[in-house]
């Protein structure tokens, strides 16, 4: 591994990580830690832990220094970055000027991430890679499909595998911004519920 230069607010960078994962965390299900947060450091990249493992969900997060090529951690670091890391990594690459990325695997907000790749019309861009494949939470998988993501067009968010969503910004604010706006764009989607029988003899009163 080729030496990687490192940003002088490093730590200020890993607080900032994780305080963006704990915005995340709020807006899943209790208990459960389904995505992560990452900013460039320098020539390095600082990604959070604490991914949820099968049926045991990890609620303890940490944040630990990469390697921008291959997605290592740096020498001293005591975490491993999580499956998802190549694509952050590749999303990273594109990014002028570096910035942040975020993504989650929580299940409402992939189902209304599909429902605005369904329909492009609607003010967002959502690049759908590889879809029908069954997981991308394989270290392998992720890292064949980091080949696929390309934000060269007018991309608003990643969707990989049908099984996780990633959105990006020059702060991690403006990153997490941009997954409310999917989010919000997908509930716009949603067909309106049909009205209830107490709620249709209501209407005649």
């Amino acid at each position: 591994m080729k030496p990687v230069r490192v940003h002088e607010e490093v730590e200020r960078h890993r607080e900032l990580v994780l305080l963006a994962c704990r915005s995340l965390d709020r807006s899943e299900p209790p208990g459960r830690a389904s995505g992560c947060v990452s900013i460039r450091s320098g020539e390095a990249v600082v990604i959070s832990t604490g991914e949820e493992d099968g049926e045991s969900p990890r609620t303890d997060r940490n944040a630990v220094l990469i390697d921008p090529e291959e997605g290592l951690p740096l020498l001293g670091e005591l975490a491993w970055p999580p499956p998802e890391t190549p694509a952050h990594l590749a999303i990273h690459r594109q990014l002028p000027g570096g910035g942040a990325v975020i993504h989650t695997r929580e299940p409402a907000t992939v189902a209304l991430t599909e429902a605005v790749g369904a329909a492009p019309s609607a003010g967002a861009t959502v690049l759908t890679v590889a879809p029908g494949r069954r997981s991308a939470s394989e270290r392998e998988d992720v890292a064949d499909l980091a080949r696929l993501i390309d934000l060269s067009g007018p991309v608003t968010a990643v969707l990989l595998a049908g099984s996780a969503v990633f959105t990006w910004g020059r702060s991690p604010e403006e990153a997490l911004s941009g997954l409310e706006r999917i989010r919000e764009f997908g509930r716009a989607l949603r067909p309106a519920p049909a009205a209830g029988p107490e709620e249709a003899e209501g209407k005649t009163w």
